[in-house]
């Protein structure tokens, strides 16, 4: 294997190993992430004490209509028993009997109103609830398949820096650190596979003589715009 062939097989490697640890850390922060979990139970919390505070306001409602519609029948009994025979008191009493009356009404419409509220509420409580129990059973589940998974890419990250340190002792070691300097500076990729005449990477076309060079490997040859490593298949 002559040394551009191995240091191209070395960014492979660093690229395969890059890539398990990127997905080694979305596997984290899925693990430890609840927001999504968090928003809804959230969600759900306002709206168990906004019904909560209807419950409360709906109670004194019917307490209020219940004395009104006691107040009511008092006032029938004492206008139609004959006890009183005053005039005067039977009109001030049915005048009390009238705005009694008007005032239940207005407070039945009230509570009618505020009991299609609480059914709203209670309909979109029951239904973050069964979100959030969706969820869990989701998250339940991905727990399962995430920790496969991190499982068997950590093997696998094993074998890959395995694969690594195997590979860098068949690159010489100033190669080994050109080639090191330039992964920390060009985001990994510091070899660059030759296209035809063309740089794969910033597909500039190199001049004859680095083209031939490359392709027939009797020396390094690098980009003449990005530097990077050509390799020549």
């Amino acid at each position: 294997m002559n040394d551009m062939q191995s240091i191209y097989d070395l960014q492979m490697t660093d690229l395969e190993i890059r890539d398990i640890y990127s997905e080694l850390d979305d596997i984290a922060r899925k693990l430890s992430s609840d927001q999504d979990l968090m928003v809804i139970n959230g969600r759900l919390e306002k709206i168990n004490k906004a019904l909560e505070a209807q419950e409360s306001d709906r109670r004194q409602k019917e307490r209020e209509i219940s004395e009104l519609e006691s107040k009511i029948s008092e006032l029938q009994g004492m206008l139609y028993d004959g006890i009183i025979t005053n005039e005067k008191e039977l009109q001030a009493l049915e005048e009390q009997k009238g705005y009694a009356s008007e005032e239940l009404t207005s407070k039945e419409d009230d509570l009618l109103e505020l009991m299609i509220e609480i059914e709203k509420l209670i309909d979109s409580r029951d239904k973050h609830s069964e979100a959030v129990q969706k969820l869990l059973a989701r998250k339940s589940s991905d727990l399962i398949h995430l920790s496969a998974r991190k499982k068997d890419l950590t093997s696998d990250l094993d074998k890959k820096q395995s694969e690594r340190q195997a590979l860098a002792l068949d690159v010489p070691a100033d190669l080994l650190s050109l080639y090191e300097k330039l992964k920390k500076n060009k985001s990994g990729h510091a070899v660059s596979k030759l296209e035809g005449r063309l740089c794969s990477v910033c597909r500039v076309e190199l001049p004859v003589k680095e083209l031939q060079d490359a392709k027939a490997g009797i020396r390094l040859v690098q980009c003449n715009s990005c530097r990077r490593i050509i390799y020549a298949s």
